[in-house]
């Protein structure tokens, strides 16, 4: 697709080369300064893991479930495993992914996906 101006003056790649940037310069940091760097316990490892093994089943669920019931399920594992009281974990899910969701479908004005699992109950294409 062609557009007839540019409006993003930077382009697609500023962002990751910027990004890439800085990882190079905290990784020369850690080469040089060894002593100096902190890095996570185990537990937290095992933390992170957890919730790359769940934004992968988030993924995978997506079309199914569509965005508002994968997004909350998303949230409130992830703040199950930060130790969230069980209502705690629900109210996140539930606020975060209704924000997001009026966000994206009212001010952006971006269709997200409601999920085949729900799309013929509510009689709409997902």
């Amino acid at each position: 697709m062609e557009v007839p101006f540019s409006y993003d003056p930077l382009g697609p790649t500023a962002f990751p080369i910027a990004l890439g940037a800085v990882l190079v310069l905290l990784s020369l940091f850690v080469i040089a300064k060894p002593q100096n760097a902190k890095f996570p316990g185990l537990n937290t490892e095992l933390k992170t893991v957890l919730i790359v093994l769940l934004l992968f089943v988030y993924q995978l669920g997506f079309d199914f479930l569509g965005f508002l019931l994968s997004t909350a399920l998303l949230v409130f594992c992830i703040a199950k495993i930060f130790k969230g009281t069980t209502s705690q974990a629900f109210g996140a899910g539930v606020g975060v992914s209704g924000v997001v969701y009026l966000i994206f479908s009212f001010l952006l004005e971006v269709p997200l996906p409601v999920g085949s699992l729900f799309a013929k109950l509510l009689g709409v294409s997902s």
